[in-house]
């Protein structure tokens, strides 16, 4: 193994040296705890009005699953980007979704009602 190889080797080894991950986990799993707190809070409102989305838009029970998970998906592209680059990559989303067999027009509705977000300038 050549010795860049092995010094990778060696920090991966140290950085994941059991006991040494507890101790960081100790320090930050209350701030962890508060964080998945409040991400969990936000999750359930977003699936809450999508569900409304659905169903005021009269879409069937069992599709639900497939549409909350539209839900979801945005939900996360959105901690992760802003501005033009999230409103392409929720783009990319619901063609994805609408090629699954979702109604475009209700992702519309969830992307615009519940997101807040209009489609991407060409």
């Amino acid at each position: 193994m050549n010795s860049n190889a092995l010094k990778r080797v060696q920090k991966w080894q140290v950085k994941t040296e059991p006991e040494r991950v507890c101790e960081r986990l100790r320090a930050l799993r209350a701030e962890m705890v508060k964080n998945t707190e409040l991400m969990q809070e936000l999750l359930v409102e977003i699936e809450t009005r999508v569900r409304q989305v659905l169903s005021e838009a009269g879409v069937v029970t069992i599709l639900y699953p497939f549409y909350l998970n539209f839900g979801r998906e945005v939900f996360a592209r959105r901690l992760r980007f802003a501005g033009q680059s999230l409103l392409l990559e929720v783009d990319v989303l619901l063609e994805k979704w609408v090629r699954r067999g979702l109604d475009r027009q209700v992702l519309e509705r969830i992307r615009d009602e519940v997101f807040t977000l209009t489609e991407p300038e060409e």
